[in-house]
């Protein structure tokens, strides 16, 4: 191991592996702890978004990602089904016969490629998601590390604690190898990825708001069953929600699955007796009839209880922003809408690229570490409660449900009128997976490393990404000419300029027009690709400006038709590297939204300060 490598990483899980491979690629050594031999056999995700996999194709791993056993095939469409059961009557005379009261339908992966071409307005992501298990993609993922030059995989090896050093350049963190022996690192940062449990956010005194969703409790089962995938009677299904509180998801498109069975509201102590997994599968695929349907099991996996956590760290960085927090280690989220895994994937994705400029030195301190919080923690509350909504949408049907429980399956008139208002009610609440304007549209207008133009602001729409090139926003993906060829995928490894040339003008004169600018990334050894784009004039009318200073992570940093003079050209790469703060910023106040996001913690379970031991 190097003697003092520059970034220590704990935890190899989805976060902590996009981060080291994220470092690696951008030249920057790292070292990766984890304490287990063997990848995770729990099936924590089952959805990797569109924002998700658009960080994997710049990264240049979607297509080997999207290729992986286990992986559902591309040709397969998103489809959650809401249904009495999976088997009939048996319970006060009800028929023989289950009902589907509605779907949410999303078109494949491939369905979703062809409209993204078709449409092309910048609206689309890069990437479709994907569905694939977290099993998978970790198994994946570390063979993918282990390979990776300047990443250290230190496997076997248990954070223990850190020290930041007094003078602030560093930390010395302890860790126990499988043989018991311990180990002092030095390293320039520390990033805990290491889960909701990090002990990392403990050692640094970093606490979390926000608690468990108290009233929910449930059951995981993960298993095998050939049966299950042959037999039911809906045919192929991704999620499927039978009455009774229980969902099962079908993992790889195939034969392995996961249940999880509604358990009673937690007691102190609990008391509850033990569950057997196989009585918990037949109970929530008997759903309705109160009987359990008892298919064949080829394998249990795993097994356990889990409950739903809503919280979140009070900031992502200690004061001297030597150690930070990303993925779970920093925010706790209920399944609902998929933005667990996938806000840490964004989490590391950002943080690699910051952590990067303040190793190679063109980077400021303490700006672009407190940019990293502000940024990704408000956006993280927004998807807390985005979270919320879907599941109070679910908590909703449970009511129709309880309200109109003796007629959900019956052949009468009043069976036909209340399945007739659940489908409404399915298809006004809408899939929880297709939120683009909350994956997407992550707004950074009110970062101190973003040279605002004063434009005016879009309206937000969750479900809908409005694209702009608005400092702050996400660069809209756009197919150049031909259809083939994104503009995404012309930007370089760290920042890039995107310039349409003029009509009329050569591309030495548009070269001309940014010597300036370029210039001053040249002395500040500031990391600039610059992509000139000639008779692209679909692309420039959604991307608005001639001049697009793109970040590493895809957002705009700056914009204008005309280029900048010598000062100004420097002040913003100034800004935009963290070197100094944008002139005349004011930090924004999330009273608002940390005030929505108490009262929604409260609702839930009561707002409190814990770490993650008592969490």
């Amino acid at each position: 191991m190097p003697e003092r490598p520059q970034i220590l990483i704990v935890g190899a899980g989805p976060i902590g592996l996009t981060l080291s491979y994220q470092l690696s690629r951008l030249g920057i050594p790292c070292t990766l702890f984890e304490k287990s031999h063997t990848s995770t056999q729990w099936p924590k995700m089952d959805y990797t978004n569109a924002r998700s996999m658009e960080i994997f194709r710049l990264l240049g791993l979607a297509d080997a990602y999207r290729a992986q056993e286990g992986a559902v095939r591309e040709s397969v469409k998103f489809e959650s089904i809401f249904v009495t059961g999976f088997r009939g009557g048996g319970d006060g005379g009800r028929r023989e016969r289950e009902w589907m009261f509605g779907k949410w339908s999303v078109g494949s992966v491939r369905e979703q490629r062809a409209c993204s071409v078709r449409v092309n307005d910048g609206s689309f992501p890069l990437e479709p998601g994907q569905r694939c298990s977290q099993v998978v993609f970790e198994r994946w993922m570390r063979g993918v590390v282990a390979g990776r030059r300047g990443v250290e995989f230190r496997v076997g090896w248990e954070y223990v604690s850190h020290v930041e050093d007094g003078d602030g350049d560093g930390v010395r963190a302890v860790f126990v190898d499988d043989r018991g022996q311990r180990h002092e690192v030095v390293g320039e940062y520390l990033v805990g990825c290491d889960g909701g449990r990090s002990r990392v956010r403990d050692v640094a005194g970093i606490q979390m708001v926000g608690g468990m969703v108290s009233p929910m409790r449930f059951y995981l089962v993960h298993f095998r069953s050939a049966q299950l995938a042959r037999d039911s009677p809906f045919g192929e299904f991704w999620h499927a929600f039978p009455v009774g509180g229980g969902f099962i998801i079908n993992q790889d498109g195939k034969d392995t699955f996961t249940a999880h069975y509604p358990l009673p509201p937690a007691t102190e102590p609990d008391i509850s007796p033990s569950i057997d997994p196989y009585e918990a599968v037949y109970r929530v695929l008997g759903g309705y009839s109160g009987v359990a349907h008892r298919i064949t099991i080829d394998e249990i996996l795993v097994h356990s209880r889990w409950q739903p956590s809503f919280a979140i760290a009070e900031r992502y960085a200690t004061q001297n922003g030597r150690v930070l927090l990303a993925g779970d280690a920093a925010h706790h989220i209920p399944p609902h809408g998929g933005y667990g895994m996938n806000s840490g994937i964004v989490d590391a994705f950002d943080l690699g690229w910051r952590l990067a400029a303040l190793v190679k030195g063109y980077g400021g301190r303490p700006l672009l570490i407190e940019a990293y919080t502000l940024e990704r923690r408000r956006g993280m509350l927004r998807a807390l409660l985005r979270s919320h909504r879907h599941l109070t949408e679910h908590l909703g049907l449970a009511d129709i449900y309880a309200r109109h429980w003796d007629v959900l399956a019956a052949d009468s008139a009043e069976g036909v009128g209340v399945r007739a208002l659940i489908e409404r009610y399915l298809t006004l609440s809408g899939p929880d997976t297709t939120d683009f304007g909350l994956e997407l549209d992550l707004r950074y207008d009110f970062s101190p490393g973003v040279v605002p133009d004063m434009s005016a602001v879009l309206p937000v729409d969750v479900k809908r990404y409005v694209p702009s090139t608005r400092p702050g926003s996400r660069a809209p993906h756009v197919f150049l000419k031909g259809g083939r060829v994104s503009v995404y995928d012309l930007f370089g490894k760290e920042w890039t300029l995107v310039q349409f040339v003029r009509q009329g003008e050569t591309e030495g004169e548009a070269r001309a027009r940014v010597h300036v600018l370029l210039d001053a990334a040249r002395r500040f050894s500031f990391p600039l690709k610059h992509v000139l784009l000639r008779g692209e004039d679909h692309v420039r009318g959604i991307w608005e400006r001639d001049l697009v200073l793109v970040r590493p992570d895809t957002h705009v940093a700056w914009r204008a038709d005309e280029a900048p003079g010598r000062k100004e050209a420097e002040e913003i790469l100034l800004v935009v590297s963290g070197k100094m703060e944008c002139p005349g910023y004011e930090e924004p106040s999330n009273h608002e939204l940390e005030e929505q996001f108490i009262k929604t913690a409260a609702a839930l379970g009561g707002p409190k300060r814990a770490t993650g031991a008592r969490l």
